[in-house]
């Protein structure tokens, strides 16, 4: 669970900004995302080599520029 703690002082739009900071700094959303539909091991597997071969791709393309 996130805390941002507020002062009497703090703003409350600079404690929203610090909270979504805190989300994306700790990934939270993008856990939540992943964890919405159950996805099976080999489908994650598929998906992280197509994305290992895209990220080949651009670097050898880079590397050739």
């Amino acid at each position: 669970m996130l805390i941002v703690k507020i002062d009497k002082k703090t703003n409350l739009e600079k404690a929203l900004r610090k909270l979504k900071t805190k989300v994306i700094k700790t990934k939270q959303l993008k856990q939540l995302r992943e964890r919405k539909h159950f996805t099976k091991p080999s489908e994650k597997k598929r998906l992280q080599i197509q994305k290992a071969k895209y990220i080949q791709s651009k670097r050898t393309e880079e590397d050739q520029n």
